[in-house]
């Protein structure tokens, strides 16, 4: 099985240091995307239960969804880390939640309440003090997108937190920001920050910049980018004259890079269209496997085989190539303008080699004018006909005097 773990040898000093920051404070790392946080996650989960002899019932790893623990999960035998030791924080709180208070558990509309639930573990924590600091450490990845009242739950029930953030990525409002998670944790300030950008090359991540509203912040991203551009192909955008060929030419980029033996991710908006895109992909005899909540769906990240997510769930993956389909604006119009920002940025950082975006005529989103700036700054190049001779010649260049 293909594991996305490295090896401790592997880890910059950076890296390294943060994996053995001494837990007799809490700890808030942030990187950008590529900058090894779940890596280090990982790794520090290992290094923290190892050198304290910490029995694998008095800590937790907490992830931000379940598609990231089934990415995750080929890593963990490999550190000596108990697959239940890995969970989201709602699936944690939901077992709190069974074992003390009731089994029978709050609904919403038929959906499990996990307000409700939060809410009730809080207060049996705060009332049972056996529960307080019944955890030695606790270890959170993609911490900007837990809710304010998670970090009260954690300071309560966990004697070590260290939490893993970046809120460039942050993608749902209610997230907390970086502030409340210090303060939350008697911190005056971060205890480090992961950098350089090693995920992204350099094409993908001038595209993903585009999308970063702070001048400096960009700045601070660009100058992070160190991965070598392996093939020298600029992202490319097809404007597509219907639904139909959208989905024609989607399926031929997932076979084409396929045969380049890369790991594709393909990301959309929302559920409905990961299961239209995936059946209409299958009709043209490409396979892919869906990455969602639902156990009957099953997504093997050790097989090859291109995998389709939302926006939300694709959170902490990373694959060769990423394509971005059906950016229409009623694709996002439930979104509100920053976190579409914050969205977009999120899917393109998911590459680390090329990315490929497509939208219908007529009815492309708002956020078009940016990939337009991208495309007249030579970091984009936008496809108008189905000819994939001449994108090609488009696409490839001799050098990088455009970066």
């Amino acid at each position: 099985m293909n594991t996305w773990l490295l090896p401790r040898l592997d880890l910059t000093p950076e890296q390294l240091r943060v994996v053995e920051m001494s837990p007799h404070e809490h700890r808030v790392i942030l990187g950008p995307p590529g900058s090894g946080k779940t890596q280090v996650l990982i790794h520090r989960a290992a290094h923290l239960a190892e050198t304290y002899h910490i029995h694998p019932d008095k800590y937790k790893v907490f992830v931000f969804t379940n598609v990231v623990k089934e990415y995750i999960k080929s890593g963990l035998p490999l550190l000596g880390l108990p697959e239940e030791t890995v969970s989201t924080f709602d699936h944690w709180c939901r077992l709190q939640y069974e074992d003390h208070v009731s089994r029978r558990l709050p609904r919403r509309q038929k959906r499990i309440d996990f307000g409700k639930i939060r809410s009730s573990v809080l207060k049996l924590i705060r009332k049972k003090t056996e529960l307080q600091k019944s955890l030695e450490f606790v270890l959170v990845d993609e911490g900007q997108d837990l809710r304010p009242e998670v970090y009260e739950i954690l300071a309560l029930v966990s004697r070590h937190i260290t939490v893993f953030a970046d809120p460039q990525q942050k993608i749902f409002e209610e997230g907390a920001s970086e502030s409340f998670i210090l303060d939350a944790l008697n911190l005056n300030g971060r205890n480090a920050s992961l950098l350089g950008a090693y995920r992204n090359a350099p094409y993908v991540a001038y595209l993903a910049s585009y999308f970063i509203k702070d001048s400096e912040v960009r700045r601070q991203y660009l100058a992070q980018v160190c991965t070598q551009q392996k093939i020298r192909e600029r992202p490319l955008c097809f404007i597509a004259p219907s639904f139909e060929k959208e989905m024609d030419r989607l399926a031929e980029i997932v076979q084409q890079r396929q045969v380049m033996n890369e790991r594709v991710g393909i990301i959309v908006p929302t559920n409905r269209q990961l299961h239209g895109f995936a059946k209409g992909l299958e009709e043209r005899d490409v396979k892919v496997e869906k990455a969602v909540r639902d156990d009957n769906e099953s997504c093997d990240f050790g097989n090859s085989v291109p995998k389709i997510a939302t926006y939300h769930m694709a959170k902490g993956l990373t694959f060769d190539s990423v394509l971005l389909p059906r950016l229409t604006e009623s694709s996002f119009s439930w979104i509100d303008d920053a976190t579409r920002q914050r969205i977009l940025f999120v899917g393109i950082a998911r590459a680390t080699q090329w990315v490929y975006l497509s939208m219908i005529k007529d009815r492309e989103f708002s956020e078009f004018d940016v990939l337009l700036a991208a495309e007249r700054d030579g970091h984009l190049v936008l496809q108008r006909r189905h000819d994939f001779a001449d994108e090609q010649q488009d696409s490839s260049e001799d050098n990088f005097s455009l970066l």
